[in-house]
């Protein structure tokens, strides 16, 4: 049998921590091994029990999540941090990359998502979504960090009302399926507007059709 995935989790609400740790443990491979409410505390039962992967909340008491991982990666450079928040923000998510933690999640996010992060994370390093990629991605386009081109695009290029709809939807994370009951279109007609979308962008996939849309301030982030 290969050995147990070894988990820390370190949450100060309860509720939220023990349904965390539940699900954890459920999925095949996992275990949880240290849980505690604080980033001293874990920290503390670090120096005995080895982990590999570290869930640590954004907002705790004494430590929070950013400082813990400064702490961490110092400290234990090979062991994986995935941060937790309530929130999307690019701030938060640029400082918690910053400071070492190797992916971002939302305490919405499935048991799928999060055991494809576990995954993620061992193997190549780090865990970035949709979601989160479109979030740094904006946020880089944005502030001017990036400059995305699009070689293949027309600059005169025009886009009708219902690709511009489609193209702020995918933006949103909306599949083709929720794009299509959102419009009152069949699903294949939403697969059709955002092949001619990525035809007319130059784009490869949604994130460059989200990157194309914010630098032309068609998509707001």
């Amino acid at each position: 049998m290969k050995k147990p995935i070894k988990i820390a989790v370190a949450e100060d609400q309860v509720m939220f921590r023990s349904g965390l740790v539940s699900m954890l443990n459920d999925l095949p491979n996992v275990q949880v091994f240290i849980e505690v409410g604080t980033g001293n505390e874990l920290l503390a039962k670090m120096r005995t029990i080895p982990v590999d992967v570290i869930f640590l909340d954004y907002r705790m008491p004494d430590l929070n999540g950013v400082e813990t991982a400064k702490i961490i990666r110092t400290q234990y450079p090979e062991v994986r941090m995935l941060m937790l928040s309530m929130y999307d923000d690019p701030e938060f998510i640029i400082s918690a990359l910053e400071n070492g933690v190797c992916g971002y999640l939302t305490k919405d996010d499935e048991p799928e998502e999060i055991s494809l992060a576990i995954v993620s994370v061992l193997n190549t390093g780090y865990y970035l979504n949709d979601r989160t990629s479109k979030i740094l991605i904006g946020n880089l386009v944005n502030e001017g960090k990036v400059n995305p081109s699009f070689p293949e695009a027309s600059p005169e290029v025009k886009f009708t009302e219902i690709e511009i709809s489609v193209m702020t939807l995918i933006a949103q994370e909306l599949s083709n399926k929720e794009i299509a009951s959102k419009l009152s279109k069949a699903e294949r007609t939403i697969e059709g507007y955002r092949t001619d979308i990525m035809e007319k962008t130059g784009a490869r996939n949604s994130v460059g059709i989200v990157m194309y849309g914010i630098k032309k301030g068609i998509i707001q982030v």
